[in-house]
């Protein structure tokens, strides 16, 4: 059984999945960093107690403080093989916004966060039981092209970024699933939350807004599993290249 503990911070969403032990997936900006300290203090998650800090993507957003836990509370960095320079290099690559309010949201954020060099490189899916928790990563490609998700048993779903809840940060209609204001292939995101829906996934947490019903989902973005196969070919060639990536750390693709 595991247990899910979501830390709504200023800005972006983190979560604990509590089983045997405790991982912490994403980990918010470092400009609420105390809020992340207060929450981990709340949960009882002192210094050594975490894992792992699994990123669903490498953005200032959601891995800005993954270098501090890396160092301050020793807990190793997992993030997938596609992301894993955009991490090792601290600054978010170019991304297509999805509408006028991206511009906004574009100008006042900062694309640099401290860089951290992963200690585990995901691939397509890996298990996290090695870390004391009943869970899988999924590859989600869509908001990046190293996206992934993390799904639950019980059929909740850890997206990131793939999509969000509500407007302005999630602060109006948090509950309603929309598109998020950016996405290096946003013609991979239907197809990765048509994915979930195959594996189960009733239940979806974003890094911005509130639970969101995949019923919902669904009939907000035109999710259809039956969908063909749709992509730039560099995407796809990109991503054969990824699958014949030998991830290094303990995580191994299944």
């Amino acid at each position: 059984m595991v247990q899910l503990v979501r830390l709504g911070m200023p800005g972006s969403n983190a979560y604990l999945l509590r089983g045997a032990r405790t991982v912490l997936v994403d980990c918010g900006g470092a400009d609420h960093r105390e809020a992340l300290v207060e929450a981990l203090d709340a949960h009882g998650c002192a210094p050594g107690s975490l894992a792992l800090l699994l990123l669903t993507h490498a953005h200032a957003g959601t891995a800005g403080n993954a270098r501090w836990l890396q160092r301050a509370h020793g807990v190793p960095v997992a993030v997938h093989a596609a992301d894993a320079p955009i991490l090792a290099t601290g600054a978010d690559r170019p991304h297509r916004p999805m509408g006028p309010t991206a511009a906004l949201v574009n100008w006042v954020g900062d694309p640099h966060f401290e860089a951290v060099v992963p200690d585990v490189v995901l691939g397509h899916s890996a298990p996290l039981w090695r870390h004391g928790v009943g869970a899988t990563t999924v590859y989600t490609p869509g908001h990046t092209i190293g996206s992934v998700s993390v799904l639950l048993p019980a059929g909740d779903a850890l997206v990131g970024d793939l999509l969000m809840g509500g407007w302005f940060g999630g602060r109006v209609r948090a509950h309603r699933p929309v598109r998020h204001y950016f996405a290096e292939c946003p013609e991979r995101v239907a197809r990765s939350l048509a994915l979930l829906a195959r594996l189960g996934a009733e239940r979806l947490h974003p890094a911005i807004g509130d639970e969101l019903a995949m019923a919902e989902v669904r009939a907000a973005l035109h999710v259809d599993d039956a969908a063909p196969a749709v992509g730039g070919s560099p995407i796809r060639r990109r991503e054969r290249r990824l699958a014949h990536l030998t991830p290094r750390g303990e995580l191994r693709p299944i």
